[in-house]
């Protein structure tokens, strides 16, 4: 993915004497700040840099009764949810409160995970822009719309133990990814049927913006067909933890596998040691796909116990990964699935007959289960790029 390189040479061209003379002692300011400081003012903001010992947002704009902060990225990737989560944690903070909202600038753009975030929450203080062609784009989603797949992409959830939350990561994965606005088939492989049980046949999730919304089709094994859903460009399989049971031919497509854990005290041996067996399964059938172990149910209000934990499993996945380098192990302070009582009880409409739907509801300020599958949906489509540029000797994004 490239980037616009921004020249503070070019912009020098355009300014006036007066301006030339007040912005040249911005020497700590990047070009792309310097850049987006013209563009501002051009707009008809009072805009400066924000204080040195600000690290929180870049600069800060005003007009009459209006004070905003604002975070500008210049990266080659597309900025994703985890940075977008950051900056409204900070603007949610009480001393912010002079802050009437924040604005992000990014000249490479926003994942579909952002937008979709920002939609559904209805978060209202927080505007974004993409820096192009010496302009700022505030209407921006239309240019960052998902490019089309051409293939279909394969995800399968699995590990060699039962009562992890596969069936309950299948499928706010396959939501999250229907929020992007891809159509997805959700394929039960598990005997027990869980996910036809809880959404029946499947759900629709629309779309606002007059957009049409995404299908997730809920599907056994003998049912998913590329041939009758050509729409349909990602496939997320709900496996049974029991290897042999689910057929060859699904395994051998997977591109992408998630493997759920979790950090808990009594059992981080044995979930090594699950995964090291839900890794040799795999391999036995697939030696293409790439492995993602992610832990779910993450309990927050404990970060000293969670990063001794996470320690120790890091150090034996470490082990594991020196003989497959497929293998990722996704450090929770990136990407995690955190515990809420919106998951605990993701599925209660089979007992109070409410309508089948995921576990999205905002409950508070955010939607902590939206936010966490969207993050992981960016966490595997930017790991995907770094993946596909290493393959073609590019480099690292």
């Amino acid at each position: 993915m490239s980037r616009e390189r921004i020249r503070w040479a070019e912009l020098l061209d355009v300014l006036t004497d007066s301006d030339r003379k007040r912005e040249v002692v911005l020497e700590r300011a990047t070009e792309t700040e310097r850049m987006a400081l013209f563009l501002l003012r051009r707009d008809g903001w009072s805009a400066q840099v924000s204080a040195k010992d600000v690290k929180e947002y870049d600069l800060e704009i005003s007009k009459p009764g209006a004070k905003s902060a604002v975070q500008v990225r210049n990266q080659r990737a597309k900025v994703h949810l985890g940075q977008i989560e950051k900056f409204l944690d900070f603007l949610a903070q009480p001393n912010t409160k002079h802050f009437c909202e924040g604005l992000f600038i990014s000249t490479s753009g926003f994942t579909p995970s952002v937008y979709a975030y920002l939609r559904e929450e209805k978060v209202t203080n927080l505007k974004l822009a993409i820096m192009r062609d010496h302009n700022l784009i505030f209407d921006c989603e239309k240019i960052d719309a998902a490019e089309e797949r051409e293939k279909t992409t394969y995800i399968g959830v699995f590990t060699c133990k039962g009562g992890v939350g596969k069936t309950t990561i299948s499928a706010h994965l396959a939501g999250a990814f229907a929020l992007n606005g891809y159509d997805v088939g959700l394929i039960d492989l598990d005997h027990q049927q869980n996910l036809r049980k809880i959404l029946g046949e499947g759900v629709y999730l629309p779309a606002t913006k007059g957009n049409l919304g995404s299908v997730i089709s809920v599907l056994t094994k003998d049912e998913w067909d590329e041939g009758d859903y050509k729409d349909t460009k990602i496939v997320v399989c709900d496996c049974n933890p029991e290897f042999e049971a689910n057929p060859r031919e699904y395994i051998q497509k997977f591109d992408y596998c998630i493997i759920p854990t979790t950090l808990n005290p009594l059992g981080i041996n044995k979930n090594a040691d699950v995964i090291k067996r839900t890794l040799a399964a795999i391999r036995r059938e697939n030696n293409r796909a790439e492995l993602f172990v992610l832990i779910n149910s993450l309990q927050t209000d404990e970060p000293n116990r969670n990063n001794l934990l996470n320690q120790t499993l890091q150090t034996q996945f470490k082990q594991m990964r020196e003989t497959d380098a497929r293998l990722h192990y996704i450090n929770p302070a990136e990407c995690a699935i955190r515990f809420s009582k919106q998951l605990l009880y993701w599925g209660f409409h089979l007992f109070d007959g409410a309508k089948p739907s995921l576990a999205f509801k905002t409950v508070g300020r955010y939607s902590y289960p939206r936010m966490d599958f969207l993050k992981l949906v960016d966490y595997l489509e930017l790991q995907t790029q770094v993946l596909q540029t290493k393959s073609v000797g590019i480099g690292r994004i």
